[in-house]
């Protein structure tokens, strides 16, 4: 069921709509950064390039292995398909 049916009319979250946050500091010496300090924000990134390669097979059915995703690696995976499919 579609709640909003257009950006128009989406409201935005905002601060007073994200419930309140406790913040816990746990100190560790065995992180590779300064302080001993570790990353946390890498990993949310890591499912973006495959997600962007799963819509471009669901879009034009052809799988494409290597960053970045250029629109020649699409034509050219899609003319070696067709190649394939003739043969």
């Amino acid at each position: 069921m579609t709640i909003t049916p257009s950006f128009s009319e989406y409201l935005v979250p905002t601060s007073m709509d994200v419930p309140d946050v406790q913040t816990i500091i746990l100190e560790s010496g065995d992180g590779v950064g300064p302080f001993g300090a570790k990353g946390v924000g890498e990993p949310s990134l890591c499912s973006v390039a495959p997600a962007i390669a799963n819509a471009v097979y669901d879009a034009v059915g052809v799988r494409i292995y290597d960053l970045p995703i250029t629109p020649e690696k699409v034509l050219k995976a899609i003319q070696e398909k067709k190649n394939h499919s003739q043969s």
